[in-house]
């Protein structure tokens, strides 16, 4: 129940946000993800989602959004390589500071909802029912504006509460590259 109410607080910040100086867009990319405190690699994957960037003090920005995002990684399971990935909704609120008006640099909050899981390995699991369904983390990064209203960026998110993976202290881990475009 606490999810739902989340997410629909997060479409009422996005819809209700229908200033001037605001600008909706889409966002996609590359996942990078790991599965910080077991050894763990890289696993690719990708998000998907759209935010609602207003515009505050000129440069200044607060960026809201919502998106689909895989995370997880690889990792020896009994002799063998185990694939993670775990399925997530991510609600962002970032603050963008704009240096020039073609680059940017963002951090802030990020809750996301674990909302499926595949584990492919010495025995596949599909349950997410053992591992934290929460996750509060951070995102910092760097964009750079196009014309046309495309964006690109880098960023990397960071988890702060512990994913409960197999009784150790993990967190997640992400580096994602992304295009956007507003409109």
């Amino acid at each position: 129940m606490k999810r739902i109410q989340i997410l629909i607080l997060a479409f009422i910040l996005l819809a209700g946000f229908q200033q001037v100086n605001a600008q909706t867009g889409i966002r996609a990319g590359w996942n990078y993800p790991e599965i910080k405190g077991i050894s763990s690699d890289g696993n690719s994957g990708f998000h998907v989602g759209f935010y609602k960037k207003i515009s505050l003090l000129g440069l200044v920005a607060v960026e809201p959004g919502i998106q689909y995002s895989q995370k997880g990684g690889k990792f020896e399971d009994n002799g063998m390589t185990g694939t993670e990935r775990l399925h997530y909704i991510d609600v962002p609120v970032l603050a963008r500071l704009g240096f020039i008006p073609l680059i940017n640099i963002f951090a802030g909050p990020q809750a996301s909802f674990l909302v499926a899981r595949n584990y492919e390995g010495s025995t596949d699991i599909s349950s997410i029912e053992e591992l934290s369904k929460f996750d509060i983390g951070g995102v910092v990064g760097v964009g750079i504006n196009l014309p046309l209203g495309f964006n690109v960026q880098g960023s990397y998110d960071f988890g702060f509460s512990d994913l409960n993976y197999s009784d150790v202290d993990t967190k997640n881990s992400v580096y994602k590259v992304s295009i956007g475009k507003n409109f």
